[in-house]
């Protein structure tokens, strides 16, 4: 059977809906608004030409995306359109007889987001890090200490900061960190000494006595002792490490770690930084004690000396960051470099960033990991004040005898809980 068309002229189809009911109005309505919108939408734009044969004006059918127009329409011909050729692209209908070109390259600091086609222009982007303004790429802006960040930034918007809320802080400039919350001092088991800021972190008790054997501390601490890390560490890693806590307390001599903090301590550490932070506890309780303790005198004396090694004290933040990649294990993440350039003296930067190191690499020997430092940096032709003391520091914490002794009298002390008590003081 074959399909017959119906047309209705404009007068018969609205004679027609004004003889129908209500309903059948309003059905008959929307589908004519639907054909006509269709209709429109489907009928490509127009563009007049005036025919150079015969002057007439004519109404002539513009090109589609990714083509120009090959021959303008006749009287009797459409509009004839050709594709548009390689690096070359048209995004909009028009009546033009050639595309534009591409764009050739990316500005600086951009990278291509998406190829260009026939259809679109080579698309660019501001790379990691950079947000456009105007026509330029630009650095993400950091928040300043006392703010975190909200929004990061992205290719098209800067960061976005906030104020730190109440019991958070932020300590420095930064395009990526948030707010991180106070220390709570009394999960720590310790009274708090003073409260947050939005720019600090609280202060809990007596910081050295503090047992964090995780946290990567990139605020500037009074508490770091190289000599006692590297001793300490030398220890821990002898016979020592095999000794229950409990018995290696029994016998140190002197003011005794309470036991609280011996079960924090097997709480909070490995099994391998158990001795280490029991040592570090107990020279804490017997600080006063150094002329009694030749243990204690000579890592003094060695932290003495260390702090009045002043070829270290002009350090920039490149100059971390070089010693930072050449000492080796995980590294100290830039951003807490930054920190302690931010937070500390210029006399206590070597000092931090050797800290944070030990934390990441608790299981590294420093002395070691110093010495292939220096090898790493004369190889990339360091500056001469920058090994010098670096070497002048392996130096000092690396005395043989010195920690031959220790590891002697430890040894000892296990063997006769006396020992301590006939021990003459080391000699500066």
């Amino acid at each position: 059977m074959e399909s017959t068309s119906v047309h209705f002229s404009a007068a018969e189809m609205s004679a027609w809906i004004a003889s129908s009911n209500p309903a059948m109005k309003l059905i008959l309505l929307f589908t004519a608004s639907l054909t006509w919108a269709f209709q429109q939408q489907a009928a490509p734009p127009k563009y007049q030409y005036r025919d150079p044969v015969t002057s007439d004006l004519l109404l002539c059918d513009q090109c589609p995306p990714g083509t120009a127009v090959k021959r303008h329409c006749a009287a009797d011909s459409p509009t004839e359109c050709q594709a548009c050729p390689e690096r070359h692209f048209a995004d909009n209908w028009h009546w033009g007889n050639s595309c534009q070109y591409c764009t050739s390259v990316c500005k600086e600091r951009q990278l291509v987001k998406q190829e260009c086609n026939s259809t679109h222009d080579r698309v660019c982007e501001c790379a990691a890090g950079f947000h456009l303004v105007v026509e330029f790429c630009i650095t993400h802006s950091s928040c300043p200490p006392g703010y975190g960040v909200a929004a990061l930034g992205t290719p098209v918007s800067d960061t976005v900061c906030e104020p730190c809320p109440a019991g958070h802080f932020s300590s420095s400039r930064s395009s990526t960190e948030l707010c991180w919350p106070h220390r709570n001092c009394t999960d720590l088991g310790m009274k708090r000494l003073r409260r947050g800021t939005s720019t600090s972190d609280s202060i809990c008790g007596n910081q050295v006595m503090a047992i964090d054997c995780g946290h990567h501390h990139t605020l500037c601490h009074t508490d770091v002792f190289l000599c006692e890390e590297a001793v300490f560490q030398s220890l821990a890693s002898l016979q020592l490490s095999s000794v229950p806590l409990e018995r290696l307390l029994e016998s140190l001599p002197g003011r005794r770690v309470d036991r609280k903090s011996v079960e924090r301590l097997k709480k909070a550490c490995l099994p391998q930084q158990r001795v280490l932070q029991l040592l570090r506890l107990w020279r804490q309780q017997n600080k006063d004690q150094d002329k009694q303790y030749g243990i204690i005198k000579g890592v003094n004396h060695c932290e003495r000396k260390i702090s009045r090694c002043n070829s270290l004290n002009n350090l920039t933040l490149d100059d971390l960051l070089e010693v930072t990649n050449s000492l080796p294990g995980v590294p100290v993440h830039r951003e807490h470099v930054s920190a302690v350039v931010a937070t500390c003296l210029p006399k206590q930067y070597i000092l931090q960033l050797l800290h944070l190191w030990k934390m990441a690499n608790f299981d590294l020997d420093l002395v070691k990991g110093l010495s292939h430092s220096l090898r790493v940096l004369r190889s990339k032709g360091a500056p001469r004040y920058l090994l010098k003391g670096l070497k002048k520091i392996s130096h000092i914490i690396g005395y043989a005898s010195t920690r031959k002794m220790y590891e002697k009298m430890f040894v000892n002390m296990l063997q006769d809980e006396l020992c301590f008590k006939t021990l003459k003081p080391f000699n500066e």
